[in-house]
């Protein structure tokens, strides 16, 4: 999933962020979704608002069938994350 974030500091600024997400908690419009990454080899966490006016837009790139709701698992397997 590639995420499209507006830049609090500078309204201009668009940063892209590229992961997996690992878990959704579904609450309305306070629903949020994590995004995992990684960083210069270390894993790294994001918790997004989906309603949230920061996020431009959102972009699914693959989709895969799981058998879980979350996927914290996925902390642990580093070589998941290095496919993305």
């Amino acid at each position: 999933m590639v995420i499209f974030q507006e830049v609090p500091e500078n309204k201009r600024r668009v940063s892209t962020i590229k992961g997996i997400v690992i878990a959704r908690r579904n609450a309305g419009l306070n629903t949020t979704f994590r995004l995992r990454r990684l960083v210069a080899g270390v894993g790294v966490e994001n918790l997004f608002h989906l309603y949230s006016p920061n996020l431009k837009e959102i972009k699914v790139l693959d989709k895969k069938r799981v058998r879980r709701a979350k996927l914290y698992y996925l902390r642990d397997k580093m070589n998941a994350l290095k496919k993305h």
